[in-house]
C-alpha cells in the first residue's frame, strides 16, 4: 500500500497538471474564436458565472494555503483556470463587439 507522503506527491503532480489540460481545452475555443472573429454562439453570462466560480476556486486554494501551508498546486491550478476563464470573456466580448460595428 502506498504512504500518505507518496500518495499526496502523486495528488500534487496530478493538481499541478490541470492548468495544462485546461489549457489544452481552452485553446481550440480561443482558436476558433480569433479565426471566426465571431462570438455570437457563446454565452457570456455562463462564462461570467464560470469567473465567479474559479474566484471562488482560487480564494478557497488561498485560504487552505494561508491555514495549513499546503496547496500550491491547487493555488497554481486556480489561477490559471481563472486566467483562462477571463481569456475566453475578453474574446468573447471582444469579438461581440467587433461584430457589432
Amino acid at each position: 500500500m502506498m504512504s500518505t507522503h507518496t500518495l499526496l506527491n502523486i495528488a500534487g503532480i496530478l493538481q499541478a497538471a490541470v492548468p495544462v489540460i485546461s489549457l489544452i481545452a481552452y485553446l481550440p475555443q480561443w482558436k476558433k474564436l480569433i479565426d471566426t472573429k465571431s462570438s455570437k454562439d457563446i454565452s457570456l453570462r455562463s462564462w461570467s458565472i464560470w469567473i465567479i466560480s474559479s474566484s471562488i476556486s482560487l480564494f478557497y486554494s488561498i485560504v487552505l494555503y494561508k491555514v495549513t501551508g499546503k496547496g500550491i498546486p491547487l493555488i497554481f491550478a486556480s489561477s490559471a483556470g481563472l486566467l483562462f476563464v477571463m481569456v475566453t470573456v475578453y474574446l468573447t466580448a471582444r469579438y461581440r463587439k467587433h461584430n457589432q460595428l
